[in-house]
């Protein structure tokens, strides 16, 4: 994909979800102020407001993060007979520097809740891993290679593992992955990912051709005590939720103007 349709998703991704949209919500009132249109500019500000104020509270976390996370159940054990995958794919969640200063990079938390996933899966079943993700940055080791390092040196894995090394996004990640698997006669696979982005993620791996059996893992929000007063109060961990949800939403909605695009001949 060139540099600049990527840079050019990236920006209109990051004005479509929290807090882009709000900055736009807020920038438009302004604009309809200056003009004239005071009561559409008060309404669009008093929008983004109360869309923040929703955004950042556990109540509305909740409420666009539980249909994604809840999409596909927690696999208890490993399957059996025909249906058993031929591989392990867990897809990176980004990576982090060792320390200040450092050029050194490694996976950052949701790669290793992950990874710890996929580990415990390969203990279970023997499985060879593919660790996807490419290059972080321009010049960086691709985050396959930093999660092969973990998967071998710190969590013990004995497993083969094949790295995917060239994905830049979930549908790279499918199409590139799927190669893989093809190329040692799979079809079907075990999909480690968080749960929030399992969905998107399992429907490019079946796009991709691929059989996938899910297996989310880094679920974001305590799901034991449930709604308290406190889950009405403003906080920026909730609005990063938000976003995120709002990132996988967006991505769904982009796959399927995608898919109705093929399937109209266009």
């Amino acid at each position: 994909m060139p540099l600049r349709y990527t840079t050019l998703l990236t920006l209109v991704s990051a004005l479509l979800q929290p807090p882009g949209v709000l900055f736009v919500l807020a920038a438009l009132g302004w604009l309809a102020e200056i003009v004239g249109w005071r009561y559409l500019g008060r309404v669009l500000m008093l929008l983004a407001l109360g869309t923040l104020y929703f955004f950042s509270t556990a109540i509305g976390a909740r409420l666009l993060l539980l249909p994604l996370e809840d999409r596909y159940p927690p696999l208890t054990k490993p399957l059996h007979g025909a249906d058993t995958p031929q591989a392990i794919i867990v897809l990176g969640g980004g990576e982090v520097m060792q320390s200040p200063g450092s050029n050194q990079e490694t996976a950052n938390a949701r790669t290793l809740v992950r990874l710890l996933a996929a580990a415990q899966l390969a203990r279970q079943t023997g499985l060879p891993i593919i660790p996807s993700g490419g290059a972080p940055r321009l010049g960086a080791p691709a985050e396959a290679l930093t999660m092969e390092f973990i998967l071998r040196q710190d969590l013990g894995v004995q497993s083969t593992i094949w790295p995917e090394t060239q994905s830049y996004n979930t549908a790279a990640n499918a199409t590139d992955s799927a190669a893989i698997l093809a190329e040692h006669h799979g079809h079907q696979a075990y999909l480690v990912t968080s749960a929030l982005h399992m969905p998107r993620a399992v429907a490019w791996f079946r796009r991709a051709g691929v059989k996938v059996v899910p297996v989310p893992t880094d679920y974001r929000l305590d799901r034991v005590n449930g709604l308290r007063l406190e889950s009405w109060l403003p906080r920026a961990i909730y609005l990063e939720i938000s976003s995120e949800a709002s990132h996988e939403y967006l991505g769904l909605l982009w796959l399927w103007i995608q898919e109705q695009g093929v399937g109209g001949g266009h």
